[in-house]
């Protein structure tokens, strides 16, 4: 029985690969033309710098820190279609920051998840610079940053350092010989318990039902956290 012929057929497809490449790549050439950003590690065309630091088999922020040995306090990171700036020094983040942090101070677009979740970008960590995120920083700043409102939470924060003592306490004992204690994650459930009073005036709430908040919430950010599609 004969074998069709599909020569035409991957002949074809052949092409269309072949020019979705170039102009994929021309894309991205035309993209950062032009642009005056600070040195960085060269990447690959469409992709950047995002398989090298896939496969860096070291933590992120350890490739970081050798990148800005190698090419100093400030890179770029060309990661797909998104270009990230680092900074790596506290002088040259002041000046970004509050120098010129009208200049800095817009948002890039997010994924779907993430404006579900910042009620389409409607928090004070998500909105985009404005008359609007001034005003949810107004707020935030009247309802829970004002000197009255934190002398009223200091029942909270003397609750959860009471807890984290307790904690601390508890674990040290389970030790056996008090040397083996996690400081960390018990200051940051302490945090946690007077961020969730201050938000819902859930004071009273035993540590059971805390610690079952607290893994929803750590749902949440990882649903939320950085992802393939968002390069």
């Amino acid at each position: 029985m004969p074998v069709p012929d599909d020569s035409p057929t991957s002949s074809f497809l052949l092409l269309v690969a072949f020019t979705a490449a170039v102009v994929a790549v021309a894309r991205y050439n035309r993209r950062y033309r032009g642009l005056r950003l600070p040195p960085g590690p060269p990447g690959w065309p469409v992709v950047g710098n995002l398989f090298q630091v896939a496969f860096a088999e070291k933590p992120f922020i350890h490739h970081i820190r050798d990148l800005l040995q190698a090419h100093g306090p400030i890179l770029t990171l060309r990661m797909g279609e998104r270009t990230i700036i680092v900074i790596g020094s506290a002088e040259v983040a002041h000046e970004a920051l509050i120098e010129k942090g009208r200049e800095f101070a817009s948002r890039p677009r997010e994924n779907t998840t993430r404006n579900i979740f910042s009620s389409n970008k409607f928090t004070v960590n998500s909105a985009v610079y404005g008359a609007e995120w001034r005003a949810l920083r107004r707020n935030m700043v009247s309802g829970m940053l004002s000197t009255s409102r934190l002398r009223e939470f200091s029942r909270a924060r003397m609750r959860a350092m009471d807890r984290f003592v307790a904690r601390m306490r508890a674990e040290a004992s389970a030790s056996g010989d008090g040397s083996a204690v996690w400081v960390l994650r018990n200051a940051r459930f302490a945090v946690f318990c007077i961020l969730l009073d201050i938000t819902f005036g859930l004071l009273d709430l035993d540590e059971a039902h805390i610690v079952r908040v607290d893994a929803v919430m750590k749902r949440v950010l990882l649903a939320t956290a950085v992802r393939m599609d968002d390069y």
